[in-house]
């Protein structure tokens, strides 16, 4: 995408936050149509499920008419993921993508490179919005994987340009990185940027602080929103989103939900497979307009949110939804006490081949339980899985193995890598 377009794309995302809410229904019931029209006559999975109910795109004339569809579980996207692709595209051409797995339940996901740069401009939108300046240094601790040097337009101009610090790095080491580089922008896990902040704030060593703080990735907690103020001098703004489905909602300045990204998802709030009502909670499912590679249509994502009616004051008129529940794993902690963030640990097992599915359980120090489904009976990944654990957390660290043919669902459905039965390092909510 050249400089204008680009430019052109960005404003055009911009102004749709302002739009009436009857000008958005329009662009979502246009797109809406075009997705199921796409995946009716090009993916074999939806071309199965439109047979299975009888349907043709032309029969679905709501968004409640998606209901008829059967909601999509990580495990089927996992397992059948062959059939989510178009056979005519050239897969040299796609982005492959292997997920976190920070359900426990790692995925292979396929994009076009045009729906990446969309993606990264929703982002940018949201970052925009909440008084981010173009001008503005960025720093984003995040997988060393999403890091990769960009040389885009903007960026030969000096807008928008971002550092990358590797979440996989050693505390002290990022610690000296953001004292050098002193962004106005942050954004990172809210647990790493907590043990950051905390090592800052008990070395005396945090003479700047960023004019902006974003979270993602995982839950933010009140406990970890409460804790980072406390470090960083400033309350976080989170982002929630998913790799299966690109950015699902962002908070505002007033921080009293998340803002839906309308224009591009559809979100769903379910309890007992209905619709909450107002003021309820319920799983939150998720369909994707813009993905034509690997699309997307009501993915259970396997977070809990709560369905809220009205607006919000800040001037955006995309609907809102309520605090999000789900992927809070917390930290483990390795040798000689050593806190490490959850979601880092379950990043790193992302590379061991022949997982299917994991989870992680501590109820004591210097010993780990882990819970594994091997991708095939003939696959032991306990050798991979132990040389990651002990190269991160310590030798002496004990690692107990279980074989499981299933790893259980909390009563709220979710799936959770990790249970620490220690005491929360910054407290609880």
């Amino acid at each position: 995408m050249g400089a204008i377009n680009s430019l052109f794309h960005l404003i055009k995302l911009e102004k749709r936050l302002y739009w009436s809410v009857e000008r958005l229904e329009e662009l979502r019931h246009v797109k809406l149509a075009a997705l199921l029209t796409y995946c009716y006559e090009n993916i074999p999975y939806y071309r199965e499920q439109f047979k299975t109910i009888a349907a043709q795109p032309g029969d679905f004339n709501d968004f409640e008419d998606l209901s008829r569809f059967p909601i999509l579980e990580k495990e089927t996207l996992r397992e059948r993921s062959e059939e989510f692709l178009n056979p005519q595209t050239n897969r040299a051409k796609l982005i492959h993508y292997r997920s976190s797995g920070s359900t426990g339940i790692p995925l292979d996901l396929w994009y076009h490179p045009s729906e990446r740069l969309r993606m990264g401009f929703t982002v940018t939108r949201e970052l925009l919005f909440n008084g981010h300046k173009p001008w503005h240094s960025i720093v984003n601790v995040t997988e060393p994987r999403h890091s990769s040097p960009k040389n885009r337009w903007y960026h030969r101009l000096g807008l928008m340009k971002e550092r990358f610090l590797s979440v996989y790095d050693n505390t002290e080491l990022n610690l000296d990185r953001l004292a050098e580089i002193q962004p106005e922008l942050l954004i990172g896990f809210p647990s790493v940027l907590l043990l950051i902040g905390e090592q800052l704030q008990n070395t005396g060593r945090l003479s700047w602080r960023p004019r902006l703080l974003f979270t993602l990735a995982e839950v933010l907690t009140q406990s970890y929103r409460e804790n980072l103020k406390r470090c960083w001098g400033i309350e976080p703004i989170d982002m929630y989103g998913a790799n299966e489905v690109g950015h699902i909602a962002f908070q505002c300045s007033q921080r009293n939900g998340y803002h839906i990204n309308a224009d591009s998802v559809h979100v769903e709030i379910i309890k007992d497979g209905k619709q909450v009502a107002d003021g309820e909670r319920g799983e939150v499912v998720v369909t994707n307009f813009d993905l034509r590679a690997m699309p997307i249509i009501r993915y259970r994502v396997g977070d809990v949110a709560e369905k809220i009616a009205g607006g919000c004051s800040c001037g955006c008129n995309f609907p809102i939804m309520g605090n999000v529940a789900g992927r809070s794993d917390g930290f483990i902690v390795g040798e000689n006490g050593k806190i490490y963030s959850a979601l880092e640990i379950s990043l790193l097992l992302k590379a061991v081949k022949g997982i299917k599915q994991f989870r992680l359980i501590q109820k004591q120090f210097n010993q780990v339980m882990v819970e594994y489904r091997p991708a095939a009976d003939n696959h032991n990944p306990e050798n991979g899985i132990s040389r990651i654990l002990k190269d991160r957390l310590g030798e002496s660290v004990d690692l107990k193995f279980s074989k499981v043919n299933e790893i259980p669902r909390e009563s709220s459905g979710k799936i959770r890598t990790v249970i620490s039965e220690l005491k929360h390092p910054y407290g609880s909510d």
